[in-house]
Parts: C-alpha cells; structure tokens; sequence
C-alpha cells in the first residue's frame, strides 16, 4: 500500500513536471535580441545596431535588423530561427544600423511583409525593388497582426515607429533608435492604445551623448508614466545603463545578442537563449 501511494505520488509530479514544461514552450510571447552593441552569449558578436524577434501568439515579426546582414544571417542560424518563418518585418527607421539586414532576409524569405516609413529615403525602395521587395508604407499607426500595433510616424530627426503588444500583463514596446525622444515614445503610444502604463520597454533609448541630468529627467518621466520594466539596449549608452539600474533596480535588465524575454504564466522572465545542437521546428 505505501509502495502504491508512493508511485501515485511520483507519478503526481511528473504529470504536473510535463504540463509545466509543455506550457513553457509555447510561452504567450518571446522576445529574442538578434542583434544589439552587446552580447549574451559568447558564440553570439556585438556589432552596432539593433534587431530582436518576436512570437506572440503564432506570429512571429522582426523588429529592426541590423547593420551587418551577413551577422545577422549568422545568428538567426546559431539562434535555430528560420528566415522562413517570419511573417513580418518592421523597420523602425531608415539608419542602416536598423535597416541593412532586412534586404538579406527578405531573399531567404520573399513572402515576409515588410513595412518601412512613409518618408524613407526613395534608395531604400528602390534597393527593396532590386530584391523584389514591395514595401508597404506605413503612414498612420496600424495592426501588425493581432495583438501588436506599430505607433505609425512619431515625428523625430528622423521619424520612428515603436512596435507595442497587448500581453495579459499590460503592454511591452520595443523601440529602435528613440530619436523622437524615448518619453515622447511612450506618451503615444500610451495615448493610442488608452493605457497610462508599459509594462516592460525595451530597445535603444538614444542617450549615448545625453548628460547625467537629461538622462535623469527622462528616468524620471518614465517612472511617472508607469513604465515598469526597463531593458535599454543598443544606443542607450554605459551611462544611462547605470541610472536605469539605479532607478530601477530588479526591474532594470540587460539586452545583448541572444538575450531571451518571456512572458509566460502570468510572469516576465529574462534570461539568455542558451545555444542547442539539437534541430528546431522555429
């Protein structure tokens, strides 16, 4: 009898072990940092620029790409992800540090939508062209694909969209370069999706040449706009780092190349993706 309760025992937690395990691959979204001045994995070089992935509920969009094309090829393969597989891309300003690698993986995968600004210089639709590529251009905020929504044209030297999407924890939004101002970022983006909080903001925050004090009063204003998570990146600068983590704390993060963000189960997990050997379906 103590033998049977003990094998029910065990067989209680496995059961309970595998549906864990199954739910956490199939997270209700991932984020995955392709490209960034950083890295969190030593198979994975720093260069300067930003591109991250997205899989929110069976869709997958690139956000950004990168200033080198043949690195970011060489991660999205260390990384086991599938040019294929993405359905989108958007690119959130025409720099080449966020632009370059979109040429590239668009000819590994022809049948991505991809959506540049309005006011991209008429090079970039004429490279697109050379490629096949037709671009739509994005004007107005929009909906990317259920549940993620582009800003449209933020005003800035020079204009930027932002990515944001509506998680069961509230709203995450990535951004590229923030040369509108990374608070005149959220501010829209809040007014458009009518919240007054970000859960979690990731990308480059453009503060690399800001004095401490600049870099200060933003912190500030975020904090006052209930942004709360922060995961600077890319442009955001050594220093703005450091204050980011001061203000926040364990709510500040680290990006870097293979840098891993999950929301799952009710719960936000950063963490890196660790290197496989084995196939994947991604």
């Amino acid at each position: 009898m103590t033998f049977i309760r003990q094998l029910c025992a065990v067989t209680v937690v496995l059961f309970c072990f595998a549906v864990r395990h199954a739910h956490s691959e199939n997270p209700e979204l991932e984020v995955l940092v392709l490209f960034d001045n950083t890295s969190a994995r030593e198979d994975l070089r720093r260069s300067w620029g930003f591109s991250a992935l997205i899989d929110f509920r069976g869709h997958r969009v690139l956000f950004d790409a990168g200033s080198d094309p043949t690195l970011l090829l060489e991660h999205l393969e260390k990384m086991q992800i599938d040019p294929k597989s993405i359905d989108h891309a958007i690119i959130s300003h025409q720099h080449g540090d966020h632009l370059r690698g979109v040429y590239w993986v668009f000819e590994k995968n022809p049948k991505m939508t991809v959506h540049f600004l309005d006011n991209f210089p008429e090079e970039a639709f004429r490279r697109a062209a050379g490629v096949g590529m037709k671009p739509r251009r994005v004007k107005g905020p929009f909906e990317v694909v259920p549940g993620i929504y582009s800003t449209g044209i933020v005003d800035g030297k020079p204009p930027e969209q932002s990515l944001v999407i509506d998680t069961s924890l509230g709203l995450v939004m990535l951004v590229g370069c923030s040369h509108p101002g990374v608070v005149k970022l959220v501010e829209t983006a809040q007014s458009q999706r009518k919240t007054d909080s970000i859960h979690l903001l990731l990308g480059g925050f453009h503060m690399l040449r800001k004095q401490p004090n600049e870099i200060k009063a933003a912190i500030t204003q975020l904090k006052d706009l209930n942004v709360t998570n922060a995961v600077p990146a890319h442009c955001s600068g050594d220093l703005a780092k450091e204050l980011f983590q001061s203000a926040y704390g364990d709510k500040f993060n680290t990006a870097g190349a293979g840098r891993r963000i999950v929301l799952d189960e009710g719960k936000l997990v950063i963490s890196t993706l660790e290197a496989r050997n084995e196939p994947t379906d991604k």
